[in-house]
């Protein structure tokens, strides 16, 4: 797969599935730690902001050949402690990381956002595969049967 083909199918999808995952914990994480806390409009940048972090990561997957499953599950670890090192730095450094507690909640959520997501990548590349091989099998009846009408025809 080339490095358009890859960003545009993996990086981007991941990236509109990460938005809302990632607006869902920060609306749990947020109710449960500081309920009383209100934001202004500059909050919708993070989740857009996060969403973009969390996608850089995912170039580890990049290979114009296909990945052996030893490959496979080595850059899937790598991109998860990428992922995690990457989101957990940048809010320390921010300053929203404030305890150790809270540090613990983000980096489950992110590990459950990450899991989301690929299990949305993964359904969606599996319903991707049966349609082509269901093309394919459609393809190769087709000519299956006009062989066979082609061979009956030189017999005549």
């Amino acid at each position: 797969m080339d490095l358009k083909t890859f960003f545009v199918k993996r990086v981007m999808m991941s990236f509109f599935v990460s938005v809302p995952c990632i607006t869902a914990a920060m609306a749990l994480i947020g109710t449960t730690s500081v309920p009383d806390v209100r934001f202004g409009y500059e909050a919708f940048w993070s989740p857009l902001l996060f969403g973009a972090i969390a996608s850089l990561p995912l170039f580890v997957y990049y290979s114009e050949q296909e990945l052996s499953f030893r490959q496979t599950i080595f850059r899937s670890i790598l991109h998860l402690v990428l992922l995690e090192v990457l989101i957990l730095s940048v809010l320390a450094l921010t300053g929203v990381l404030t305890s150790p507690s809270m540090g613990v909640s983000l980096g489950l959520s992110i590990l459950v956002i990450d899991c989301t997501v690929q299990l949305v990548l993964w359904v969606h590349d599996k319903r991707t595969a049966s349609a082509f091989n269901q093309a394919l099998k459609r393809m190769q009846s087709r000519a299956a049967a006009t062989a066979a009408e082609m061979g009956s025809q030189r017999r005549d």
